[in-house]
């Protein structure tokens, strides 16, 4: 069995607005709550769990919070396992060196989330939330869906759920001015190919190095430069300006004004969902991106070898930590890790200090004084000169094939590669060919 996740975008009314806005307030207040009373249990020496604090807050809620059974029962119980979550992976990151204490959640104009359990969800073709309406005629076609949120009704999908499985659970959320439902699916293999047609494609020996960069998001080791959208870059200014605007707006600058009950204005509120929109715009872009080039690489190619990039190191060099960060380098190598799992793909991943870059691909000479601004090596030792990035994603390869120096690389066959460049040009994904610029001293 395979758990996948289908992200759908709801069409709710204001009656159904106000209960999504309730329920993130209620998720948020069980998992502050939850966190307070772990802190003060640990001070006074008790052992504290996350059951515990969930069945302590089961029994005050009637008393002390009557408004949070006006939602789902999960959006008060889900909280705790998040929190204990948190702490497990706190006392994990700890081992390593790392402190990552779960924080307060705070209250935000335009995002939240709550989650409801598999066992109360439902999905229908027809809006059944008054026996007048089942009567009137709508979604002929059957192109969307509703979805029965306990103790609010049915509210409007804009598709329909692509798999076809057990629900494990949806979590609501919203994103500016957007609400969203996340189906959790647990699938057949047969269902997962049905639903991945080229997932079930025959990809012979096809292996590729490939080098992560800034200017060219991917160079795989055919020759091939997959661009980088650059989606921050290109949205940047305009993020910016309603960020300028957004602060000139009446609203609380400070806690004291905060406690003073200075209220934000109704056009800092609208500015905050212009805000909320261009941000997600952002990052739509780049989820796209890596989804649709993970996808392709991870159904082409059989093997595949990455770097071990150090991204919290790199985006601590302040000229680099946003070109670094709008390319997601961590988030490209998570998603071909998890997809080349379930279309049977080897990656291989080699080490941190392995010199990718510095070593000659030809005669495997590494030049030790290589510096970030020389994009085009030059090889002291057999006068071989090649682009940079290229040169890195044929020794990312030698990898794979354990190559012997001198022995000359496997080249892709001008079918692979037409079909490869295709897909690309089919999902909207600019490419462009490597000047691999190789020289020789005759």
């Amino acid at each position: 069995m395979i758990t996948i996740s289908h992200k759908i975008e709801l069409v709710p009314n204001n009656k159904q607005k106000s209960y999504f806005r309730k329920a993130f307030g209620c998720a948020r207040l069980a998992y502050n709550w939850g966190l307070a009373e772990w802190q003060r249990r640990y001070k006074e020496g008790d052992k504290v769990d996350a059951y515990g604090l969930k069945k302590a807050f089961n029994a005050i809620k009637k008393e002390e919070f009557p408004f949070v059974v006006e939602v789902t029962k999960y959006a008060t119980q889900q909280p705790f396992i998040n929190l204990g979550k948190a702490f497990k992976k706190f006392f994990e990151d700890l081992k390593k060196g790392i402190v990552s204490y779960p924080q307060f959640k705070r209250k935000k104009d335009n995002e939240g989330s709550f989650y409801i359990g598999g066992d109360q969800v439902s999905l229908s073709d027809t809006n059944r939330n008054s026996k007048a309406f089942r009567k009137i005629p709508h979604n002929g076609k059957q192109k969307h869906q509703y979805l029965k949120v306990p103790n609010l009704g049915w509210v409007k999908m804009t598709e329909r759920l692509r798999f076809i499985g057990k629900i494990n659970g949806v979590v609501i959320s919203q994103q500016g001015n957007k609400y969203f439902a996340s189906f959790s699916v647990q699938a057949t293999e047969d269902e997962y190919k049905r639903t991945h047609p080229n997932a079930d494609t025959d990809k012979g020996v096809r292996m590729a190095g490939i080098d992560l960069g800034i200017k060219s998001a991917l160079i795989l080791s055919g020759g091939v430069a997959v661009e980088n959208p650059k989606p921050l870059k290109k949205n940047l200014r305009k993020i910016k300006k309603i960020s300028r605007q957004l602060d000139k707006r009446v609203h609380a600058r400070n806690k004291q004004e905060r406690l003073e009950g200075k209220k934000k204005s109704n056009n800092y509120r609208k500015l905050s969902v212009r805000l909320s929109n261009a941000q997600r715009k952002v990052a739509n872009i780049r989820r796209d991106f890596t989804q649709k080039v993970t996808t392709i690489l991870t159904t082409h190619y059989a093997h595949i070898a990455l770097e071990d990039l150090n991204v919290k190191g790199m985006v601590r060099n302040h000229r680099l930590a946003q070109s670094v960060s709008d390319v997601a380098f961590g988030e490209l190598c998570r998603q071909i890790e998890y997809k080349s799992l379930l279309n049977g793909v080897k990656v291989l991943k080699a080490d941190r200090f392995y010199p990718s870059s510095k070593a000659c691909s030809v005669c495997g000479h590494i030049k030790q004084d290589l510096r970030l601004s020389d994009r085009i090596y030059h090889c002291a030792k057999c006068g071989a000169i090649i682009d940079r990035d290229y040169n890195a994603s044929l020794n990312l390869l030698s990898l794979i094939i354990k190559k012997q120096i001198g022995a000359d690389y496997p080249e892709s066959t001008p079918e692979d590669l037409t079909a490869l460049l295709s897909r690309f040009v089919r999902n909207g994904i600019a490419t462009s060919k490597v000047e691999t610029g190789r020289q020789h001293k005759l």
